[in-house]
């Protein structure tokens, strides 16, 4: 039978072994820490190519619980102004994010045509507000369903034909209904003062 031998005073190899075990698994932790920090990279990576997202920093968000402040963004030259949810830098430039709640994003990868020009004006306002380049938007829809808005010569200038007809028609005191959705008419703003509203 074995029997349980003390070690007698002086001898430490015990506290060696463990010594070295200690070490042994710091290293183990640590470069299971390293591969998990660059699976979870390349992860992060794959998502955000999948998605649409691009690389870059987060700087500003308005979206409740963040730890950024964000603040409205405003033009005197074009008469508008508005706070995007996100606003990524980028290699590219400051990419604007809309998250949108719609359940049923149009179809074949578009943007319905509110949530462009919206995504447009804020390409402007922070365009002009940060004097930095931004090469799109983007509009997140229910399911990370991420559609780009190219902020190109042409929709630069429907954006501008937009603000100009919206201004016009304030000054007009009216404008008309431009769709056919009951939906629509009862999340509007302005449909208890709306003759053509749809009830």
């Amino acid at each position: 039978m074995g029997r349980f031998r003390r070690p007698y005073a002086g001898d430490y190899s015990h506290c060696l072994l463990l010594a070295g075990m200690g070490e042994m698994t710091v290293l183990l932790m640590a470069a299971t820490a390293m591969v998990l920090a660059l699976l979870f990279f390349w992860l992060s990576a794959k998502s955000r190519k999948r998605t649409g997202i691009p690389a870059g920093e987060v700087f500003y968000q308005d979206l409740v619980g963040q730890p950024f402040a964000a603040r409205d963004l405003r033009s005197l030259k074009l008469g508008i102004s508005g706070r995007p949810d996100c606003l990524i830098r980028t290699v590219d430039g400051i990419v604007p994010v809309e998250l949108k709640n719609s359940n049923r994003p149009p179809a074949r990868g578009e943007v319905y045509p509110n949530h462009m020009i919206q995504n447009l004006a804020y390409c402007a306002l922070v365009e002009e507000q940060l004097g930095e380049r931004v090469p799109y938007g983007l509009a997140i829809y229910a399911g990370q369903q991420v559609r780009r808005v190219e902020f190109t010569d042409s929709s630069r200038r429907w954006l501008m034909h937009t603000i100009a007809a919206v201004q016009a028609a304030r000054l007009a005191r009216r404008a008309d209904r431009n769709h056919d959705r009951r939906g629509r008419c009862s999340g509007c703003g302005v449909r208890d003062k709306c003759d053509q509203a749809l009830r």
